[in-house]
């Protein structure tokens, strides 16, 4: 046996007392997010109706795929090195990043203003360019935030921004309520950006971020990293991330140039809501990167593992159970005029589960210093969507884009779990949870209690 695998199994049934804290802050937080977003969005459907509904998240997912795309790996990149403690001018990293991300941010929201060719988003192009610009600095320091195990300042900005978006829909709808658009709402969504990035750094100046512990000076990985190695890693995390947003937000973009805004707010309320399953496996995502970037590999893997068979299978579960329940709770919850998402959402539950365990399985290789393969895996998985998409028939064309949505998340997770025979000479993840899971899982609530 290999000395690694040795060790690995050595590890394996090692509580996690090292994630549970971090964990179950980001739980509960990531829970606390949803179901007020959640409300946030019931709220808004009802009363904006399908078209308006659809308006709003059209320019949001201009925002969203800005700020993604203007990311360039650059925070990822030194959160590993930090972690690594390899010495560089974290100072001027921090400051060319935020510069970098605004600006790109900035022409990519133009470019999807210009491709979407909706008269009613361009006359707001100012509105739209600012939430690209302040999501995109916000969404930098969210995950510059995981350089602190702890994920406490991480925890904070997300749930700041979702109670503040909901807190500023009370005076939009009493002051716009004869007639409410979704302009203010945008407006208002614009402003908490700025905020938080504004908090964002004040927080970096606060704990001067830019300066390594005495504890991480004095380790023995303090080999200064040169900007070429920063450049490679950003750039492989950001080639996965791109890829990633295009699996994420391929059927939106088809669908608002091929289909209606009403069929888009069928979809993307389908598509939000089916989110909310995902919640353990994302903070379980971000913990495990916050707490192994650029340390210890053994335990990285086990924990992995671990973490991937006590949330795979049973919200696969969960998502049979939401899917047999959505006819009738997709009525109750967003009204009638919402019916139509009922099946799509159903498919999406399953796609989130699947997804959702493959980005989990992910960290594996992105915490270790290795974010190449999950490019390739990413790229790979890509291709059959591409390859698709021009076959899709135009009638209920949502419905077949989130079935590729879920094809492609079964070849993510597929490729995901071979890559660790093939690339990595290890054994493949078990599915199903064992009764060590269960006494972890047990250890982590007694530990939070106390």
């Amino acid at each position: 046996m290999k000395p690694e695998t040795v060790e690995i199994a050595k590890v394996m049934h090692r509580p996690m007392d090292s994630l549970s804290s971090a964990f179950h802050k980001t739980l509960m937080t990531t829970f606390g997010m949803t179901v007020i977003s959640f409300l946030s969005s019931v709220a808004t459907a009802r009363i904006l109706g399908p078209e308006e509904r659809g308006l709003l998240s059209a320019a949001l997912m201009i925002a969203t795929l800005s700020a993604g795309i203007a990311q360039m790996g650059l925070a990822n990149a030194y959160v590993y090195f930090y972690g690594a403690a390899r010495r560089f001018n974290y100072y001027k990293l921090l400051v060319r990043s935020l510069l970098v991300v605004a600006g790109i941010a900035l022409l990519v929201g133009l470019g999807g203003l210009v491709l979407s060719a909706k008269p009613r988003l361009t006359e707001v192009w100012y509105l739209i360019l600012l939430l690209c610009a302040g999501t995109g600095m916000q969404l930098y320091f969210s995950f510059l935030s995981q350089l602190k195990a702890d994920l406490g300042f991480y925890n904070n900005i997300r749930f700041a921004q979702v109670c503040a978006n909901a807190l500023l829909l009370i005076p939009i709808f009493y002051f716009y309520r004869q007639h409410i658009s979704y302009q203010p709402l945008l407006v208002a969504q614009s402003l908490v950006a700025v905020g938080l990035v504004c908090a964002g750094l004040l927080w970096a100046r606060r704990h001067r971020i830019w300066e390594l512990t005495s504890a991480a000076a004095s380790a023995t990985l303090t080999a200064a990293v040169t900007g070429r190695e920063v450049a490679r890693y950003g750039l492989h995390q950001h080639g996965t991330v791109m890829l990633s947003l295009i699996l994420l937000n391929f059927d939106k973009i088809v669908l608002m140039n091929r289909g209606s805004m009403e069929e888009y707010g069928y979809y993307a309320m389908a598509f939000t809501t089916s989110r909310l399953i995902g919640t353990i496996q994302e903070a379980l995502s971000v913990a495990l990167f916050a707490r192994f970037a650029g340390k210890d590999i053994a335990e990285l893997s086990a924990k992995v593992r671990t973490a991937f068979r006590i949330t795979f299978v049973p919200l696969l579960v969960l998502a049979g159970i939401g899917a047999a329940l959505a006819p009738w709770l997709i009525v109750w919850v967003y009204g009638s005029k919402f019916a139509s998402m009922v099946l799509p959402f159903s498919i999406l539950l399953f796609e989130c589960v699947i997804g959702g365990a493959s980005w989990t399985l992910a960290q594996r290789f992105t915490a270790a210093g290795r974010p190449g393969l999950v490019l390739v895996r990413q790229f790979v998985s890509v291709l059959p969507v591409f390859v698709a998409m021009p076959f899709l028939p135009a009638q209920n064309i949502y419905i077949y884009l989130a079935l590729l949505m879920l094809s492609g998340a079964i070849l993510r997770l597929s490729i995901t779990l071979l890559m660790f025979p093939l690339s990595l000479k290890e054994s493949m993840p078990q599915l199903l949870p064992t009764r060590q899971d269960i006494k972890t899982i047990m250890n982590i609530r007694f530990n939070q209690k106390r």
